[in-house]
């Protein structure tokens, strides 16, 4: 009797299977709708109204249809979302580059189509330079528009307070794996036992003082030197410590940045660091950093102190035991660093080179000799370094270009009235040099061929600038 039922089932399958399906299969295809006037691109300044309203005509019959627009904000990791035919906004994000996604349905069939564009937004304060100054009672920031008018104190302006003094220097925040925008400045100073501010990089309004962006906050925050990494957070010598900056949590998270605790060792460093980029360039491999008080040069682990353990190679010098203070030191590569010294009231100039890449330990200690330019550095000398090979030094009221290859001197064109030179900085890979003096800024041409003639300079500043940062 199973048998007999199997076969039954069996034969019902087949026949089912061979039953003639008569329904309608003449798909008829709804030609996209004809759409126009939605740009690519949409530039608009914060604060401004911003109206995107295409011509949309649907080919299925009746014009009626809805659209959502999604504009994505990586900053908080959502979207803001709009549900209206046009899109009509006071536009109230950052500077930046925002995707847009445009979901238009069709109401007489439920057909959706997809479309992309892009807003780029943009503030008073995308472009032109900032620029740090001041004296030892009060640092001040100011602003420089691309056409060359001048808001000074833009953030006691903006803030209603003013820093303290001996303004030290301006970090821009710029994370290259995650937006890559610049975001925030840090501005630091050392006239405070909290030693700095970090502004938001298009209102120019305070986020958080040094002390704030401490997990622990520190009875004294005394900022030395802020060095910017690649993945948007900044590594800083803060009381004579390395502090490194928490990237552990999500980009866009509270805490993204903060301060912790110091690199655990016993040393005291000058204000001064360099990094050695592992294989690939997209994060550090170690940092090259000097022990004020014991003279001697140390390497670092993001987040661990090795102290000096290191291999010396060759022999022009003792890394380890230097026996010199450290004036200023900067790399053309990590196979090719320069580091100028006192010895004794004399200038020396040392050339080294580090690998410390793929458990490597190798310093080469090649060369030690008596700087050139000796005679005229002077206590408030200052140093940049170009991309083509060069340095730029200043002394008594006068700028010095110096080629190390040949150890050519050349006085620059650019006269100062005999100011002391307070900032020295290139700018556009070589071709840009600005020097700042008591109440200037003066921007020099420093291409090929060209000695530092004055292309432009800006007069007003408050006070002696130290560091200014071109926003193009």
């Amino acid at each position: 009797m199973k048998k007999i039922y199997l076969f039954i089932l069996c034969l019902s399958a087949i026949i089912a299977g061979c039953y003639k399906d008569k329904g309608n299969y003449d798909y008829v295809e709804v030609p996209a709708p004809a759409m126009s006037g939605l740009d690519s691109v949409y530039h608009v300044m914060s604060g401004d109204s911003l109206i995107v309203a295409p011509q949309i005509t649907l080919k299925s019959g009746g014009n009626n249809y809805s659209c959502e627009w999604k504009i994505m904000v990586p900053e908080r990791a959502t979207t803001d979302d709009y549900f209206t035919r046009d899109l009509r906004i006071v536009f109230g994000l950052g500077a930046g580059r925002y995707n847009v996604l445009l979901k238009l349905t069709d109401n007489n069939t439920g057909q959706k189509y997809y479309y992309d564009f892009v807003i780029s937004g943009s503030t008073s304060f995308t472009k032109g330079s900032l620029v740090l100054s001041g004296n030892g009672t009060a640092t001040s920031l100011s602003f420089i528009k691309p056409d060359g008018t001048l808001q000074a104190d833009i953030y006691e302006a903006i803030n209603k307070k003013a820093m303290p003094g001996g303004p030290l220097q301006i970090t821009h925040v710029r994370n290259q794996f995650y937006m890559n925008q610049i975001t925030q400045y840090w501005l630091t100073f050392s006239g405070s036992n909290d030693g700095g501010v970090l502004i938001d990089a298009n209102t120019l309004t305070q986020v958080r003082t040094l002390k704030e962006n401490c997990y622990n906050p520190m009875p004294v925050t005394k900022a030395n030197y802020f060095l910017r990494n690649l993945n948007g957070t900044t590594t800083a010598i803060i009381n004579d410590q390395l502090f490194m900056g928490t990237f552990e949590t999500a980009p866009f998270g509270t805490y993204y940045g903060y301060f912790g605790v110091a690199v655990n060792g016993e040393y005291k460093l000058a204000p001064q660091m360099l990094q050695e980029l592992a294989d690939g360039g997209q994060s550090v491999s170690h940092f090259l950093a000097f022990d004020k008080e014991k003279k001697r040069f140390l390497r670092f682990l993001p987040g661990t102190y090795l102290d000096t353990t290191y291999t010396v190679m060759d022999s022009a010098f003792v890394p380890k035991h230097l026996k010199m203070d450290l004036l200023y030191m900067e790399k053309f590569s990590d196979n090719d660093i320069f580091a100028y010294c006192d010895s004794l009231g004399k200038t020396m100039q040392l050339r080294f080179g580090i690998d410390w890449k793929n458990g490597k330990q190798l310093f080469r200690a090649r060369e030690m000799k008596k700087f050139k330019g000796d005679s005229l550095v002077t206590a408030t000398t200052k140093w940049a370094i170009s991309p083509v090979g060069v340095f730029y030094f200043s002394g008594n009221g006068k700028i010095y270009r110096y080629n190390p290859l040949n150890e050519e001197i050349r006085e620059l064109n650019a006269a100062f009235g005999g100011k002391d030179i307070t900032l020295l900085k290139v700018e556009q890979n070589g071709n840009l040099l600005v020097a700042g003096v008591e109440g200037e800024v003066h921007f020099l041409n420093t291409a090929v061929g060209q000695f530092g003639e004055l292309l432009r300079k800006t007069t007003g500043i408050p006070g002696a600038p130290t560091d200014i940062f071109i926003r193009d």
